[in-house]
């Protein structure tokens, strides 16, 4: 059972490393607004914009630890820790990239997201594959213990039952498509937010 438990976790490092080298980008400073991945470019694939504020939202991302751990929130111990940060701040940038693209009800790629239709394009341009519905999400997830960190999903009441979600950046900040201005980053500490918010839930990326 060890060997075959050690095969798998290989296995899935292997497969998130490779997903990894395709969804990561670097914004170029140069230019005003966006700019598009060049090593998409290089592959023949389709590029996608890279948001200028990808950088700065990523470099405050918080990775808390286990809290048996004694160094605590915020610090990183060993390769384990050192992939987990890697693997979160890699699905944030990803979801970044889509920042401003359009909501549109029932969508599920760049042309127009849906918060669900958001959430699951951008796990699984990670390898990880998400239900469709924001009900359905929360109910897959694993409960966040000791609150959301970078990475985790977060849902909310937005009409009655689990109807909307978004991906948690760390600082309290999450992303998400929203009807009214598409994709974007909200606070879970604004009055709305935070008179709707259910709880957060954890996948494969920890």
């Amino acid at each position: 059972m060890r060997h075959a438990l050690a095969a798998g976790a290989f296995a899935l490092t292997i497969a998130l490393s490779n997903a990894i080298a395709l969804a990561d980008s670097k914004p170029n400073p140069s230019a005003p607004e966006v700019t598009y991945s060049q090593s998409a470019l290089s592959k023949g694939v389709d590029a996608q914009a890279v948001s200028p504020d990808v950088a700065e939202w990523t470099s405050r991302l918080v990775i808390s630890q286990p809290a048996h751990h004694p160094g605590g929130i915020g610090k990183f111990a060993g390769g384990i820790l050192a992939r987990t940060s890697k693997l979160a701040q890699t699905l944030a940038r990803s979801a970044l990239r889509f920042l401003g693209t359009p909501y549109v009800f029932g969508g599920t790629s760049t042309s127009g997201f849906d918060c669900s239709g958001f959430v699951q394009h951008v796990f699984g341009m990670l390898g990880v594959e998400l239900p469709r519905t924001a009900d359905a999400q929360y109910d897959v997830g694993k409960p966040a213990i000791g609150g959301p960190r970078a990475g985790d999903l977060v849902f909310f009441d937005t009409y009655g039952g689990v109807s909307h979600v978004g991906i948690y950046l760390g600082n309290g900040q999450f992303v998400h498509a929203s009807s009214s201005h598409g994709v974007m980053v909200s606070k879970l500490s604004e009055s709305y937010w935070a008179a709707r918010y259910v709880g957060a839930k954890r996948f494969a990326t920890h």
